[in-house]
């Protein structure tokens, strides 16, 4: 008593909070870091020391390249598997159709042609099998239903298989690859120059890598002299000399090279391709457990090819998320084309994983191509990275194809790239395109795995929804436990009017950021607010996206009855 008593009246100065656009945890395979441990990169975060190498390391780069000047990336290490496939199978000269069953063994270029025609059981039909892409065939031998394929001495880990019943006709042939994390060497060049190895270390393959080799200078080991690329021949190392014993290890990748003794000759060049390995879903999920429930963040992108499986459990934790007041959606990459397989077959593949899926927290990038990165490295790879980079970098409202952005300078386009694009893109998947007469690549529709008829198939429509979800949640959370004031007496604005304008105010918030057009937030009349709650009706108006421009030109001459110009100097006279 007798003193000034000062009280602090708080949520009045119109601050808003609950976004966390512009943050991503990604979480992929890499050499170094812990498991399932969340660690916060910026532009100046040393990954060589942080993370080491692999496809994690890989796209970080990618996206603190795009991500612009203060990209929120939280990377988590995932366990991985190792690489290698066996790829889809081809089918030729019939209609009897097989499966594959297996796990890559050893690489091999497999084509299985039946010499004698007959039921696939008892011994009529007869196979030759080549492990070489057709170059050479062992002797036929009867038909199973089930037929390993080994090259005489070592398996190669797949079996195709027939139905019991099937018949087989003379003439037909059955082809696919096999492909081990270490891809086979081929030689270019002296065939009587030897052929190196390259081996697995006890580590495994650490990182996806196009080896080239080239002999500089001929001779035996501690004579001839070498160069290596990582990067198929966009840029190589130091010339080294062979070694005494034979045996280069490759930092960072997991690999030794091995050089038989001989007489190897000058401009020799030897390639092989390093598949980098790949977390499964349920690691993913399982490492992303703890960092999750420690930091809210916009998307999570996941490193690594997928499939429809992989999207449907990434759906799942996205509703989980969702049901738990944290609105995140999932980013995932589709596989690499595999060998011998052309685009026409890459598309009809990832048009028939789509048919198995629709999500609308999902999208998926089936954009690859040459990346450049910030080491000068230029790798065959996905480009999520970089797409991911530049949705971190713009407003939620903003497509990620806009012109105005500039193009995605990182990214070359495989050849032939545009006659498949606008099939995926329709599909749903995220690509990179040309525009006629510009020497760019520039992303195209920003698509989530929605169906068509979803109002969420564009990506920045379901983040300014995600974003608006967040701040309006926050801001009705300031009305939890008020009184609601008397419904029956409007002339007394009590606790609903309070909750109406915080809710304005925060999506006010968005309208004068331009990443919404517009609101109505309405609160329906005669509501039972003590026995059922208040219920808020909110539309949020997005901000219209042109997605394509129709220019119409019409020729005509000067002064003629179709000149439009007469009626205005008519009507000027």
């Amino acid at each position: 008593m007798g003193d000034v008593l000062q009280y602090l009246i708080d949520g009045t100065s119109g601050i808003v909070s609950g976004g966390v656009d512009g943050k991503a945890l990604v979480a992929g395979v890499c050499s170094k870091g812990k498991v399932g441990k969340a660690y916060l990169v910026g532009k100046r975060t040393n990954l060589d020391d942080m993370l080491g190498t692999g496809p994690l390391v890989d796209r970080v780069r990618d996206m603190l390249v795009t991500g612009g000047q203060e990209p929120g990336v939280v990377a988590v290490p995932v366990q991985g598997q190792p690489g290698g496939y066996i790829s889809d199978l081809s089918v030729t000269g019939t209609k009897t159709g097989a499966t594959l069953s297996g796990y890559p063994a050893k690489n091999a270029d497999v084509v299985v042609r039946v010499t004698t025609g007959g039921l696939v059981s008892g011994g009529a039909a007869m196979l030759e099998i080549s492990t070489d892409g057709g170059k050479t065939f062992a002797a036929p031998a009867p038909a199973a239903p089930q037929v390993a394929i080994s090259d005489g001495d070592e398996t190669t880990g797949a079996t195709l298989v027939f139905n019991e019943g099937a018949v087989l006709d003379e003439g037909a042939a059955y082809a696919f690859a096999v492909r081990c994390p270490v891809g086979p060497v081929y030689r270019v060049g002296d065939a009587a120059s030897p052929l190196p190895a390259v081996e697995e270390l006890a580590s495994g393959v650490l990182a996806g890598a196009e080896l080239v080799l080239q002999v500089v200078k001929g001779g035996d080991r501690n004579v001839g002299t070498y160069r290596l690329s990582t990067d198929g021949g966009d840029n190589f190392g130091a010339t080294r000399t062979i070694p005494v014993g034979g045996v280069a290890e490759l930092d960072g990748y997991g690999v030794k090279l091995n050089f038989p003794a001989g007489e190897y000759t000058p401009g020799t060049t030897y390639t092989c391709r390093l598949l980098p390995p790949a977390p499964s879903i349920v690691d993913v999920l399982d490492a992303l457990d703890a960092p999750l429930s420690i930091y809210d963040v916009e998307f999570v992108y996941v490193v690594g090819p997928s499939d429809s499986v992989d999207w449907a459990a990434a759906q799942a934790k996205a509703d989980e998320l969702w049901n738990h007041q944290r609105p995140t959606y999932f980013k995932m990459e589709e596989r690499l084309p595999f060998d011998g397989e052309d685009l026409n077959d890459y598309t009809a593949a990832l048009l028939a994983e789509r048919q198995g899926f629709a999500g609308r927290f999902v999208t998926v990038c089936a954009q690859y191509g040459e990346v450049v990165d910030t080491t000068g490295a230029a790798r065959l790879r996905n480009a999520a990275g970089l797409q991911a980079g530049r949705v971190m970098a713009i407003p939620v409202q903003r497509a990620t194809g806009r012109f105005k952005d500039g193009p995605v300078s990182q990214l070359s386009l495989p050849e032939g790239w545009e006659a498949v694009r606008p099939t995926l893109e329709n599909a749903g998947y995220l690509t990179a395109k040309k525009y006629a007469g510009m020497k760019g690549t520039y992303w195209g529709d920003s698509r989530t795995m929605a169906e068509d008829t979803s109002d969420f198939m564009y990506e920045e429509a379901l983040r300014a929804v995600f974003k608006a979800v967040r701040l309006t949640r926050k801001a009705a959370l300031k009305s939890m436990y008020d009184e609601a004031g008397d419904p029956l007496r409007p002339d007394r604005k009590g606790g609903l009017a309070y909750l109406k304008a915080n809710l304005e105010d925060a999506l006010d918030a968005m309208v004068e950021a331009k990443e919404l057009a517009g609101y109505v937030v309405d609160i329906p009349a005669g509501q039972n607010v003590a026995r059922d709650g208040v219920a808020v009706e909110i539309t949020l108006i997005g901000v219209p996206i042109i997605r394509e421009i129709k220019l119409y030109n019409r020729y005509t001459y000067a002064g003629s009855n179709f000149d439009p110009r007469i009626e205005d100097y008519a009507l000027a006279a």
